[in-house]
């Protein structure tokens, strides 16, 4: 769900029923009570699309079940009212359902359901009632038109629509089968997007200048109108909280407003950027910043988060996946590809990157942009902040220094120019607040990786670990047929990578996810990569064929390596610091996050120096050398590849 924060818009705060009267800024709103009619003052924090009496307790349905073909048909509605949505002339709706050959009830339906809660499988659940605007042709005709437009409208003969129909008239005579009327296959051509004609008549390159138009990209028409969203690994080396050790340099993901140049959200892991990472950094750009103030401090208002309508992002294989689409096709917001060797169209973010490099390159332990400017620095034995440092470090830097600071492309502060697109000036009319999301658990799990697994009478089998709880009970062993065939049923489950200890199970009958924890209740924490180090060593003695315990038995042996040999690797400082981030993982059974103690004043006291302009020199110094190869210690062996380093 998401909420609608604008004039005249209904609202709730628990039970009690609100019309907002005036936007006072990002953190409040002037609103009327509808039953005492008393004007007050309410935290946007606090507002409700829909009484909490009337809230789906604890639901959360998953988006990739939706059945494809209702997908399709969702976003085929979205599209036919798209350019209506908000709009108040009858006549204007009217003139649409016309043209798709719809009736006005049927669109004016639509369009109430969507606007709603402005998501995607709202359209989805629609049923047809049958009547004007549902589809009479027979099976026959509808393939001999899916035919026709597939294989020589849709192609770069480019023919007109009535050459199209005598086609479908001529196979429908062949067949024997009654030639439906040029309006039916009108309405079929129109249902096609713009974009997808372009694509399949025109050529892939069209299809990208349909996506950048002349004024709309690469700049950004308003707040929110595009996030382009890229990674990159930091220029400083980093050391674990325990025995402040070097454990190599962290990669970040980050996602930029275009229009205003704020930084919406960024993801620092030392694992090698992938698809969780993105999500992450989205689900970080679309929700307030509350928490993130109330961990670590910063004074200013980092004020963007909301909806936004188009996720720009590098063609890369990592920033692919299946509910990341899902996700985006949920909230309408358009994912549009880098082209393939047209660096330009990501120039924004790789600019914000290089400007926070520069803030980087200040800091003990940086390794510095090139060898030159390194000079003889010791990056390793100068390094002296850990990822959590670090990440709070960036988080004080984005919203306190680079969000205030002059932006020489646009002449003014990112922060204003954000806030002057949603409020407006005297020659810009306002954008007025995004959709903010309200069911963050909604948005947490969908990002999540996903796997499907069948469910047996011991519980769920995932990576060699078996989970179980007793909802599980319901589906043991639940079986379904397929082309003909009965086989086993498999069911979706989610797991957040940092702490496998638990996953989200998905009952498809009251679309609710479940946690279900390990099945031996007495297994420790543990994060994949930390796991899959463990199974690595099995199969590199020749253990192939191995149990659940013998998996976690080998983990606590690597751990007991790790902790005994302190600071002899790299390796084994990765594996200390893992377990130590395990208690830091945030989502999990909607329980409150437990308040930060607050920050020792002469802490708060030092994270100012970090700025301070005058400081902002590099570092003189060299160490051109590369990381050796930690081969062999003692009895433990770490064997490299090309993402980790694994203790064995």
């Amino acid at each position: 769900m998401s909420l609608k924060i604008e004039k005249d818009s209904i609202v709730y705060r628990l039970d009690e029923e609100f019309i907002i009267t005036k936007i006072i800024d990002f953190n409040y709103v002037f609103a009327t009570n509808t039953t005492t009619y008393e004007k007050e003052r309410l935290p946007i924090n606090e507002l409700a699309s829909k009484p909490i009496n009337k809230k789906k307790a604890n639901v959360c349905e998953d988006l990739s079940v939706i059945p494809k073909k209702k997908l399709e048909e969702a976003r085929k509605r979205y599209e036919i009212i798209k350019p209506v949505i908000g709009v108040k002339s009858r006549k204007i709706i009217e003139e649409r359902a016309q043209e798709f050959g719809l009736s006005t009830t049927t669109l004016y339906n639509w369009l109430r359901v969507y606007e709603s809660n402005e998501q995607l499988s709202s359209l989805a659940s629609l049923k047809p009632k049958g009547g004007k605007g549902k589809s009479r042709l027979s099976k026959e005709q509808d393939e001999i038109i899916n035919i026709v437009m597939d294989e020589y409208y849709l192609t770069k003969l480019k023919p007109n629509l009535v050459r199209a129909y005598e086609l479908v008239a001529s196979k429908c005579k062949n067949a024997e089968v009654e030639v439906p009327s040029l309006s039916s296959v009108r309405r079929r051509a129109n249902k096609l997007s713009e974009k997808h004609i372009l694509k399949k008549r025109e050529g892939v390159k069209a299809a990208e200048k349909f996506e950048f138009n002349q004024g709309e990209y690469p700049d950004g028409l308003y707040p929110l109108h595009v996030l382009q969203i890229d990674h990159t690994q930091a220029d400083i080396r980093l050391v674990d909280d325990e025995y402040r050790q070097d454990l190599g340099r962290p990669w970040i993901t980050m996602a930029i407003d275009v229009y205003s140049r704020m930084v919406a959200g960024f993801y620092i892991s030392f694992e090698s950027p992938g698809y969780f990472a993105t999500g992450q950094t989205l689900y970080q750009a679309m929700l307030p910043k509350d928490k993130l103030k109330e961990k670590y401090g910063f004074e200013s208002d980092w004020s963007i988060w909301g909806i936004p309508n188009m996720v720009h992002m590098d063609n890369a294989p990592e920033f692919r996946g299946f509910s990341l689409q899902h996700v985006c096709d949920e909230y309408g917001i358009n994912i549009v590809w880098r082209p393939v060797t047209r660096a330009r169209f990501g120039g924004h973010i790789e600019r914000l990157l290089g400007t926070l490099g520069e803030y980087i390159h200040t800091l003990d332990g940086t390794t510095f942009s090139d060898i030159i400017k390194k000079g003889e620095y010791d990056s390793q034995k100068n390094a002296s902040m850990t990822l959590s440092e670090f990440e709070e470090w960036l988080t004080i830097l984005i919203a306190d220094v680079y969000h205030k600071k002059i932006h020489s492309q646009i002449n003014m502060t990112p922060l204003k120019m954000y806030e002057n697109g949603i409020f407006g000036t005297k020659g810009q009319p306002p954008r007025g607040l995004p959709r903010r999301i309200e069911d963050e658990q909604f948005l947490y799990i969908n990002l999540l990786p996903k796997e499907e697994r069948t469910i047996q009478k011991y519980g769920i089998q995932l990576d060699n670990i078996f989970y179980y709880s007793e909802v599980l009970n319901a589906w043991s062993d639940s079986n379904e047929m397929v082309r003909g065939r009965k086989v086993k049923r498999k069911f979706i489950v989610r797991r957040d990578p940092r702490d496998i200890s638990r996953i989200w199970f998905f009952d498809p009958n009251v679309k609710k996810y479940y946690l279900v924890p390990y099945r031996n209740p007495r297994l420790p924490k543990v994060s994949i990569w930390e796991f899959r180090a463990a199974q690595k060593y099995l199969n590199n003695i020749n253990k192939r064929d191995y149990k659940e315990e013998e998996v976690f038995e080998a983990l606590e042996k690597l751990r007991k390596i790790a902790f005994e040999a302190k600071s002899k690797t790299k390796a084994h400082r990765k594996t200390i610091d893992r377990v130590s981030k395990l208690q830091q993982v945030a989502f999990s059974d909607n329980i409150p996050a437990k308040k930060e103690e607050t920050i020792d004043a002469s802490i708060e006291n030092s994270n100012q120096s970090w700025f301070d302009d005058e400081n902002l020199k590099p570092f003189a110094g060299i160490d051109d050398s590369l990381d050796l190869e930690e081969l062999k210690v003692e009895d433990q062996v770490v064997i490299q590849d090309d993402d980790e380093d694994f203790v064995l």
